[in-house]
């Protein structure tokens, strides 16, 4: 065994960084409100920086680790200390962090995820050692299920870890980043969402100057007004695509025996390995604007989810970008055992528009008659929200379908957001199915069918809603087919 030791003295920079991120938003209120220039908000300041340099230290001198062959010991506390062991047997997943100012150093973060541990969490943090100390854990692993396992398995396990080169690696090119940032939607509703958080903290003469700003430039010239349209969305365009270089910059994924690598990151850089048997089921998703340019991307869902860290995506993207002609080959060349091929999907709700709309018209019509009443401008804007809403709904029913690839593989396409999913799964993996209807769709032959996938903190539910009883008696009976053996 090994003796105790501290991690390397990186950490400390790894634990202010934490603090900064936590107690950022405070430091930005005292300049925003100018209480910074106050002698109580200097004083605040002051305690901010304190606490944060206090902090990274307690936590640096109170944390230890130590690596034997049969587990991993973690040491923590300062007045009430514990220790966290984790035999290697009950390790699922190793990950790799590795910031930029680490590589001179050749230092790494580790994040260990067990198969006892809380879904969506990692259950041990190893902030800054040695990159060789990767190489030994992997080894001392090996040697575990080399003790456990039957003769045949232990061969393919060792053939697996000491195979030097990958059977395929699919790479990113700096061009598809940019176009993928260019057609990243998503970074419209982050801005929303934190122009309305916000609102509330913005003084107000700050307000009233834009407002008035505002007023000036629509008298002044529409081209004026245009023109700062253009700018804005320059900006964000420019803060999406830093947003995905940071993100994906280098980002390749290996297949490695029954295991698949994936690197990525600019300032960090991330790897990952994950064994195939956690794959529950993997996830197409089509963007309606990345759609003009034919690109997909590609989820995969996880048993045991990713880990909820402020700074990571929840979403495990095992091909981030992928134009549509090579999609299925690049799935096949990295999961061969799943033998893909594109679906045929049967569309099972086109012609039920109305039940997808009823709700919307119901609720609108008269909303919009009592905004009319009251103000114009009001009535405008109710009308086209309902108009979006009425979008969104036909999309949903346009696209809504499935099909049954092989005996034991189902194909469900849906419509989230602004994106097409498809989402492939065996049959083997469903933990559950439900089919519901109510008395009036019931006298239509008309139901509703969900089933559940053990994903992250809480199950992945996949829903076809208004579909034909027959498309739901044949899901059902593909649910209810007595279950395969695992292959993988």
């Amino acid at each position: 065994m090994s003796e105790k030791k501290r991690f390397h003295p990186l950490a400390i920079l790894i634990f202010l960084l934490k603090g900064i991120r936590t107690w950022f938003f405070l430091l930005v209120l005292l300049v925003i409100n100018g209480w910074i220039s106050t002698l109580y908000g200097k004083l605040a300041a002051a305690a901010l920086v304190l606490i944060i340099i206090g902090s990274a230290a307690a936590n640096y001198f109170s944390q230890a680790y130590q690596i034997s062959s049969e587990k991993i010991i973690i040491y923590q506390g300062i007045f009430r200390k514990h220790e966290i062991d984790i035999p290697y047997d009950r390790i699922q997943t190793i990950k790799q962090r590795q910031w930029f100012f680490f590589q001179p150093f050749h230092v790494v973060q580790l994040l260990i995820e067990t198969a006892g541990g809380e879904a969506g969490k990692a259950e041990a943090s190893l902030p800054a050692v040695a990159e060789e100390l990767v190489q030994v854990i992997e080894e001392y692993r090996l040697q575990e299920k080399t003790v456990k396992e039957p003769i045949s398995e232990t061969v393919e396990i060792k053939s697996t870890v000491t195979e030097t080169a990958p059977a395929y690696v699919h790479q990113i090119t700096n061009g598809q980043i940019l176009l993928f940032g260019l057609t990243d939607l998503s970074i419209l509703a982050a801005a929303a969402t934190l122009i309305a958080f916000l609102y509330d903290f913005i003084p107000d003469d700050w307000l009233n100057q834009a407002v008035s700003t505002s007023e000036r430039l629509l008298q002044a010239n529409w081209i004026v007004l245009l023109s700062l349209g253009v700018f804005l969305l320059l900006i964000l365009a420019t803060v999406s695509i830093a947003k995905n270089f940071l993100q994906y910059y280098n980002f390749k994924v290996s297949r490695y025996g029954k295991n698949l690598m994936i690197e990525s990151g600019l300032l960090e850089q991330r790897v990952q390995k994950i064994p195939l048997q956690k794959i529950q089921g993997i996830k197409i998703r089509q963007q309606v604007l990345r759609r003009l340019f034919g690109i997909s991307t590609v989820e995969l869902l996880l048993a045991g989810g990713q880990e909820e860290e402020k700074d990571i995506s929840k979403k495990l993207y095992f091909l981030p970008i992928v134009f549509d002609q090579q999609l299925f080959d690049s799935l096949d060349l990295l999961l061969p055992e799943w033998a893909f091929d594109p679906p045929k999907i049967r569309y099972v709700s086109r012609k039920k528009l109305w039940y997808f709309w009823r709700w919307i018209v119901l609720v609108a019509v008269p909303l919009i008659g009592i905004s009319y009443y009251f103000n114009h401008w009001l009535a405008v804007g109710a009308t086209a929200i309902a108009a979006i809403l009425l979008l969104f709904a036909w999309l949903e029913a346009h696209f809504q379908g499935y099909a049954l690839q092989t005996d034991t593989r189902l194909c469900m396409q849906t419509f989230a957001g602004f994106s097409k999913v498809q989402t492939f799964v065996e049959q083997r993996k469903i933990q559950a199915f439900s089919e519901r209807t109510t008395w009036r769709l019931f006298s239509k032959k008309i139901g509703h069918v969900s089933f559940w996938l053990k994903t992250g903190t809480t199950p992945e539910k996949i829903s076809l809603s208004f579909i034909d009883q027959s498309a739901v008696a044949e899901i059902k009976q593909f649910f209810l087919k007595e279950k395969t053996i695992n292959r993988y």
